[in-house]
């Protein structure tokens, strides 16, 4: 049961991939460049079959949630300066600012966690920063990091791109976790990546 759970989990992560390999069949160029929404849209619509999911319940704990947030939040404007991401043109920046941090945010801490913690035993096997994390918020940070092998070239730049990740989807799976809602968690993923919007267009500007 465990491993049909992880390998249910791993296509989810990868489903992305699997709708832009379906789009590759039209010729519409204006439909396969919106792919990214209609993968948004069908994972929203797959929320009413995950009977435990975290997509549209208000947080809880918050007292206990919020000194790591709050250093969380902090370490974003930190770490973003490091992150090598520089998307390019306004469709790109809005799509990596906003869209990229919800559609995955539903997916990976939504969906895919609280799935994993009903197969898997969630019992707490580490803490970092007053959070406890279990071996679902593992899985599904080390899911989140290799799922970004579906935008970018495996490379020593992707290999910094996946590290990030799979940093930042430990702490934002734990803070799921803790909260049971996504809403901190969106809020933390958005946060770093506009953060590394702006670093790179101000590393851009001090070249110039």
């Amino acid at each position: 049961m465990m491993f049909l759970s992880i390998g249910l989990a791993f296509l989810l992560s990868f489903s992305y991939k699997i709708i832009e390999i379906l789009f590759r069949s039209f010729r519409s160029h204006k439909l396969r460049k919106y792919s990214l929404y209609f993968w948004g849209v069908g994972i929203l619509i797959a929320v009413p079959f995950f009977r435990e999911n975290n997509v549209y319940s208000s947080p809880v704990n918050l007292s206990a949630v919020f000194p790591a947030f709050a250093i969380l939040l902090v370490g974003n404007y930190v770490l973003s300066r490091y992150s090598g991401y520089h998307p390019i043109g306004r469709y790109n920046i809005i799509n990596f600012a906003i869209t990229y941090p919800i559609i995955e945010e539903v997916l990976f801490r939504g969906l895919i966690l609280p799935f994993l913690n009903q197969s898997i035993h969630s019992a707490e096997i580490m803490e970092v920063m007053f959070l406890p994390v279990t071996a679902p918020v593992v899985i599904s940070a080390l899911l989140f990091a290799i799922s970004h092998l579906q935008y970018y070239k495996l490379s020593s730049q992707s290999i910094r791109y996946m590290m990030f990740a799979f940093i930042g989807g430990i702490f934002f799976g734990a803070v799921t976790d803790l909260t049971q809602s996504i809403l901190l968690s969106c809020l933390l993923h958005i946060e770093f990546n506009v953060l590394s919007i702006y670093f790179a267009k101000r590393s851009s500007t001090d070249r110039t």
